[in-house]
């Protein structure tokens, strides 16, 4: 019986290990840029515009989960003239947990075979629609790909 309940114990130990780290965002756009000649100072009016939420499933026997936010921080946020995103905030879930509207398309890390994180998400309104790539420091993308789900 001894020998039974080790392991169910260390299958108990290993669910626990498997969490989510969620990160939600802030995107904000200065209207103020859009006329801006390039000339002096850029005029300043910030208007917030929603954000993202960007969703990495791991091993906290492997990952420490502030450890991850400060990898994923320079890829994530971005600050230019016209444009910031950055995060608001962050949280460990468990991994079957979606604290997302079901509307929302959050953005899924994994990391590919060079240890890069790869971000993936279903397009909105494009049923069966994809868009994949590697995450570059202030948000830029590499290796875009965008697939559709092909309708017969």
């Amino acid at each position: 019986m001894a020998y039974n309940s080790y392991l169910i114990d260390d299958r108990e130990r290993f669910d626990m290990a498997r969490l989510r780290l969620v990160i939600e965002t802030q995107c904000r756009e200065n209207y103020g840029a859009h006329d801006w000649d390039g000339q002096g100072e850029c005029p300043q009016r910030w208007k917030n515009k929603g954000g993202n939420t960007y969703v990495l499933d791991f091993d906290h026997s492997q990952d420490d989960a502030k450890d991850l936010v400060e990898a994923l921080r320079p890829l994530i946020e971005d600050s230019n003239e016209s444009y910031q995103e950055f995060i608001l905030d962050w949280s460990i879930v468990d991994r079957d947990e979606t604290p997302w509207e079901s509307w929302e398309s959050p953005y899924f890390i994994t990391r590919n075979f060079y240890g890069n994180f790869v971000a993936e998400r279903e397009l909105p309104l494009r049923e069966g629609s994809k868009e994949s790539f590697v995450m570059m420091p202030k948000g830029d993308r590499s290796e875009y790909h965008v697939s559709h789900k092909e309708v017969a």
